[in-house]
């Protein structure tokens, strides 16, 4: 009588040739309860601190941001009152700016030297052309 290598196979119902499933092992990995709860809760921790360190940054950069856009608003405040000033000065007729009516009175007073210098040389011009006709007539 032959006997059989594989005793299973003999004692099984599945024809020879017919595939039939391994069976599996088990390779699910043990777990400790009390570590996988130690990790997760040093997760949290973890993400519970990011967490944190992001809503700082952006309370922080609200913040700034308010500093920021405060002060442009006062930069724009102060800007449209001395408009309003000007304006309210120049609707009443007392608005002169001291150094444009400085460098009107200084070229003013420049071009009245220049008209009495040009003057004097045409003046001087003149006399000596009366004095070469003078001379020159007999």
């Amino acid at each position: 009588m032959e006997t059989n290598s594989h005793p299973e196979a003999a004692a099984s119902n599945v024809k020879q040739g017919q595939y039939s499933p391994r069976k599996r092992k088990d390779t699910t990995p043990r777990v400790n309860p009390q570590l996988a709860v130690e990790l997760v809760y040093q997760e949290l921790k973890r993400v519970e601190v990011y967490t944190k360190r992001i809503e700082d940054a952006t309370a922080r950069k609200v913040q700034i941001d308010g500093k920021s856009l405060e002060s442009a608003e006062n930069r724009l405040k102060n800007v449209l009152a001395d408009f309003e000033r000007q304006g309210y000065r120049m609707k009443n007729g007392g608005y002169v700016d001291k150094r444009i009516s400085f460098y009107s009175i200084l070229c003013a007073v420049i071009s009245l030297l220049f008209a009495c210098f040009m003057c004097y040389l045409w003046t001087d011009a003149a006399k000596d052309r009366d004095n070469y006709k003078q001379y020159y007539e007999y």
